[in-house]
């Protein structure tokens, strides 16, 4: 072989570990700044010419969409989780953020759009079926006023991880409100707001 050529390969092979190497580096620390709460160091991050030439334009969006959802920007987010959703994702991927869209937009009582994206999401190849599911327990119980999930919700509590529990408290606070048991709505609030509290805390040996 050529030396020319073997020079040519031996650079595209370093060009290629390189850039893997700082994709995995930034997507690394964007996601720590996230974690720690230190969301103007994410998005500085994302601003930085290497992370956007190598972080995909979905991964870009959708941290950008954590960060304004953290903050409770809400026109921000909804930009960013829109754009997501009508990227050209494919049917795998499309099934992966269509619940956090929809998630998003019940929580945040649009009923019209979260029905949209239920909708989608049902007709789209390979959307799990459980998932489904929840997302259609998830819209019953806002928009629909069901209540009658409250005991096998609160019985799931002492085993859940710290997504599911947050998921359980906010849905358990609406079953209670539509139950008109306002003191019990009350205290899944309190419970949500503190585990949001918690998750957002930056411990002094992470500053």
């Amino acid at each position: 072989m050529r030396p020319e050529v073997v020079a040519f390969i031996i650079v595209v092979v370093v060009y290629f570990v390189g850039s893997e190497g700082l994709k995995r580096y930034y997507d690394a620390k964007i996601q720590a700044f996230y974690n720690a709460g230190l969301f103007d160091e994410c998005l500085d991050e994302l601003n930085k010419f290497l992370p956007r030439i190598l972080l995909t334009t979905f991964k870009q969006h959708y941290y950008r969409f954590l960060v304004h959802d953290a903050r409770g920007d809400r026109e921000l987010a909804e930009r960013m989780i829109e754009l997501l959703v009508r990227m050209r994702n494919s049917a795998k991927r499309q099934a992966q953020i269509l619940p956090i869209a929809f998630n998003y937009f019940a929580e945040n009582g649009n009923k019209k759009r979260a029905k949209e994206l239920l909708a989608e999401l049902k007709e789209t190849k390979g959307a799990d079926k459980a998932v489904i599911a929840d997302c259609q327990l998830t819209y019953e119980i806002v928009f629909g006023k069901r209540c009658d999930m409250i005991d096998k919700m609160e019985a799931m509590l002492p085993r859940a991880n710290q997504q599911l529990k947050g998921k359980l408290y906010y849905l358990l606070a609406k079953q209670y409100a539509n139950a008109g048991n306002r003191e019990r709505a009350r205290h899944y609030r309190a419970e949500l707001n503190e585990l949001r509290r918690r998750e957002r805390e930056v411990q002094p040996n992470e500053a």
